[in-house]
């Protein structure tokens, strides 16, 4: 039975421009199994044949029967050869196919990000031209707000949640691979158009932007936003403190992309606040051998832009993708001390959403000895991850967050793609459901049973870390910001 289409994974990276289905890659690496056996079967067929040949059957007066079987065996090493070939071809030409659908859609990438960078420069000169139009209507518009604040402040102030129930009605305009890719696009020319307002030349916003030197980018453009939004008291960081919420000592080491999904924790409102933690970090004791630690970190529990008390808040997000010091990573950091992870320790890193980004960004710090990554969901596309340690990332083509990252600087990690909602129709009252964890976990399931050696190859690498461990101790640690 055929997989469904929102059943099918793409797989992509590990060092690799190649860019197809699971099945695909499954495929080729059958044919290229029964290439090599049919190559030793030739050979035994050939080593048979200079054994026992014809010449030597008619020396030795064999039957006629003999003779025959002598001529059959020479036609099924003619027979064998051809099949042999015929699945190598093939074989390549899946493999060809792989590789010319992602040199292409490398190329279509690049060619949307200048185009996306030409239009976002073109509005950001307009900017201050639809600025002098507007600023005149401003305070007749600000006075009826704050009229309308005063006389129905119930109506007023539920507007926030009547867009999120819009949203949430019509989660079908967001769950849209279209919609995704237009919003990648869009986070990837924020400089352009800041380089526009500024009234910069085209020639040098192009080449100091990610379509020339790199200079300025997704990171600057957040970092920007956050200098505008401190200034009038939004996007703020603040210190943050992070305490032991609970220990456990006994469980297992995970195995397989799901259940390392499985132990990030997971923030649920409680009559006492939230619960759940923010970070869990998993300490792996094995006699003769330092202890190994696993990281696992939560997605954002605040999306407003005012930083209040939840570390794991969109302050954190901003701060995240400008590179700058977010508080969800100095809590992560904090949680890592106190649990006594060192710069020697053996530590692989795991995270959901906003968790993947933190996750990700301390992999790559160079600041801990990384032993593997897991990032699902996550923002993760400017960042460098580097070498030397396997890395998977989990994302939905329908899922508008990853997409918030910008375009995939590097192939390293092997990034595993399914459209969530392909042929399925969308549930009610949901903004983003591809965002969906239980989604991201059937995502999960498919790349743990997946054939694409290049994807097995570093689950496995993954699920060697801490394996044959005596001990295993588990910590959950909360966060919180602390007013400066």
């Amino acid at each position: 039975m055929a997989e469904r289409p929102s059943e099918t994974i793409v797989v992509s990276g590990g060092g690799s421009v190649a860019v197809a289905s699971d099945a695909l890659f499954g495929d080729a690496q059958s044919l290229e199994a029964v290439h090599d056996e049919l190559r030793r079967a030739a050979s035994a067929l050939v080593s048979a044949d200079a054994v026992v040949g014809e010449r030597l059957l008619r020396r030795a007066d064999a039957p006629l029967s003999a003779l025959d079987a002598e001529r059959e065996m020479d036609h099924a090493l003619g027979v064998v050869e051809a099949a042999g070939r015929r699945a190598a071809a093939i074989g390549f030409v899946l493999r060809a196919a792989a590789h010319g659908y992602g040199v292409a859609d490398e190329a279509a990438a690049r060619i949307a990000q200048q185009l996306a960078a030409s239009l976002g420069y073109s509005i950001g000169r307009l900017l201050p031209l639809a600025a002098a139009v507007v600023m005149p209507a401003l305070p007749p518009v600000l006075a009826a707000l704050l009229v309308a604040a005063l006389v129905a402040p119930k109506q007023t102030g539920a507007l926030p949640g009547a867009v999120g129930a819009w949203l949430a009605d019509n989660n079908r305009l967001l769950t849209n691979p279209v919609t995704v890719a237009l919003v990648r696009a869009g986070v990837m020319s924020v400089d352009d158009v800041i380089g526009g307002a500024l009234g910069l030349p085209s020639s040098v916003v192009h080449a100091l932007g990610d379509e020339g030197a790199g200079v300025a980018g997704l990171n600057t453009a957040a970092g920007v936003v956050a200098a505008f939004g401190a200034r009038v008291g939004l996007l703020v960081e603040t210190p943050v403190a992070t305490r032991a919420a609970g220990t456990h000592d006994g469980g297992t080491v995970p195995q397989g992309l799901a259940q390392r999904l499985d132990r990030i924790p997971q923030r649920v409102a409680g009559a006492d606040g939230p619960r759940g933690g923010h970070v869990r970090i998993e300490r792996y004791s094995t006699p003769g051998e330092p202890d190994a630690f696993a990281v696992y970190v939560t997605g954002t529990a605040d999306f407003s832009p005012k930083a209040g008390r939840e570390a794991f808040d969109l302050t954190s997000n901003v701060s995240g993708i400008a590179e700058l010091p977010a508080g969800s990573v100095r809590a992560v950091q904090d949680a890592m001390r106190q649990a006594g992870v060192t710069a020697d320790s053996p530590v692989q890193f795991a995270g959901f959403s906003q968790g993947g980004l933190v996750a990700a960004t301390l992999a790559a710090s160079g600041d801990y000895n990384t032993r593997g990554l897991v990032a699902v969901g996550a923002p993760t596309g400017q960042l460098t991850l580097g070498e030397g340690y396997p890395a998977v990332l989990l994302e939905h083509t329908d899922d508008i967050v990853p997409a918030l990252g910008g375009n995939r600087v590097e192939d390293h990690a092997v990034l595993v793609q399914r459209e969530a909602f392909a042929d399925r129709a969308t549930p009610e009252g949901v903004a983003v459901p591809s965002h969906d964890r239980d989604e991201y976990r059937r995502t999960a399931q498919l790349a743990d049973a997946a054939r694409s050696a290049t994807l097995v190859e570093t689950v496995d690498e993954l699920d060697a870390f801490g394996r044959g461990a005596s001990r295993v101790t588990s910590t959950v640690y909360v966060a919180e910001r602390v007013a400066k």
